[in-house]
């Protein structure tokens, strides 16, 4: 072996598909790897922990093979401004999205993830956004007696920062699930509004319109 010459030790695979091919020192401590790293967990059923218990709506998610190299994530994601206080969103682009690649993610702030994120509402059945007003059977009178509510988590407009409440606001009761959604997605477009309003990156900002225009073509009220 001549002078000089450095042996690289072969690293092991991440859930036996991701290659970490970055030669950057400490970089398995940088948002980039960590990101990259949960988005293997949770895709293609490599987690199965994770996903029967904390984050079950990760289930049937797949991840596209470009992504197994750690450096073509790290080329994707460092196209996004401020990419470190941001998150990376499958489900703006396209409703219902289970398929994690450059084609269906965007990196954005976490008040515009969390809007987005899928509810789980195989309990009770009804709309987003609405709920069955507590105790109402026992207690006809019980906010105006009407047996469903609307709330939504309201976003306010700091600086050029959006910012959640942290519990959810009253909207109103209804006679009706279809009443308390109408009134529900009303509210749930304003706010979308502020987003976009505080959005910088053009890809986030179309896609978010893009959003908007699909609920107004596929919510159904009555």
């Amino acid at each position: 072996m001549k002078k000089g010459t450095v042996i690289q030790k072969t690293r092991k695979l991440i859930k036996g598909v991701g290659i970490n091919d970055i030669l950057i020192p400490q970089f398995t401590k940088s948002k980039i790897y960590r990101t990259w790293v949960d988005m293997i967990r949770r895709t293609d059923g490599r987690d199965t922990r994770l996903l029967n218990t904390t984050h079950p709506y990760y289930k049937d998610c797949t991840l596209d093979p470009v992504w197994f190299r750690l450096s073509v994530f790290k080329e994707w994601i460092e196209t996004f401004d401020n990419y470190e206080r941001k998150v990376i969103d499958k489900d703006i682009i396209k409703f219902d999205n289970k398929h994690y690649s450059p084609d269906t993610c965007l990196m954005v702030r976490p008040v515009v993830n969390a809007w987005f994120k899928p509810e789980d509402r195989k309990r009770d059945r009804l709309p987003r956004g609405t709920a069955y007003v507590s105790g109402y059977l026992g207690r006809k009178n019980h906010r105006g007696g009407k047996p469903y509510r609307a709330q939504i988590h309201n976003l306010k407009i700091e600086g050029n920062h959006v910012v959640a409440s942290k519990g959810r606001d009253h909207l109103g009761t209804f006679e009706t699930p279809e009443e308390a959604s109408f009134v529900f997605e009303k509210a749930r477009k304003e706010q979308l509004h502020k987003l976009i309003d505080t959005e910088t990156d053009p890809r986030v900002i179309n896609a978010l319109r893009n959003q908007m225009q699909w609920e107004v073509l596929h919510n159904s009220y009555w």
